[in-house]
């Protein structure tokens, strides 16, 4: 079962190191960049943390950020120690530089769904955009050959699931809704 998984994984990738174009390759670098360290999401943050009403949902955010990376840069990672598509067979279409750490879940999109189901819970109206962009983030480190597809299917799962989790840890802590 395993070996149907990784043939099936491997499949995707070849097929997607196929399109390459460099129109695509400039635009997916561009996006996976946003999403290094959680930049763009933070960056969602700061309008949030800034208005009295909205100031849980952006310390939600950030705590949605915190668990998903306790959950998989710190702790799924080095459980699972999945070694990146791009350091076996595709280092030659490396468009990046090769990140350092283990492969699942990917940690891009792991942040990316964490901070998806947060504002999907507790601001909807910004919600499709949201998911489009931790979708393109997601897309992108797929792109850039750097995490296989069930990297990715996981990290959008322990997101959501880092993302719920959040909600009622952020919304107990009497320090999230002070005001200024």
């Amino acid at each position: 079962m395993v070996d149907r998984i990784q043939a099936w994984d491997n499949r995707v990738l070849v097929l997607l190191a196929k399109k390459h174009t460099p129109f695509l390759n400039r635009l997916m670098v561009y996006i996976t960049a946003t999403g290094d360290n959680g930049f763009v999401w933070f960056a969602l943050s700061v309008p949030f943390l800034l208005l009295n009403q909205w100031r849980l949902t952006g310390f939600t955010i950030l705590a949605a950020m915190g668990i998903a990376t306790l959950s998989g840069e710190l702790t799924i990672k080095h459980i699972v120690k999945r070694v990146r598509p791009c350091n076996k067979a595709f280092e030659e279409y490396l468009l990046i530089e090769n990140p350092p750490h283990y492969s699942f879940p990917s940690g891009h999109t792991t942040a990316s769904f964490a901070v998806a189901a947060v504002t999907a819970a507790m601001c909807p109206v910004l919600a499709p955009a949201v998911m489009m962009y931790a979708s393109l983030i997601s897309f992108s480190r797929l792109y850039l050959l750097v995490h296989y597809p069930t990297d990715v299917l996981a990290g959008i799962a322990i997101g959501v699931i880092c993302g719920l989790v959040a909600i009622p840890v952020a919304g107990s802590i009497p320090l999230f809704t002070f005001q200024l």
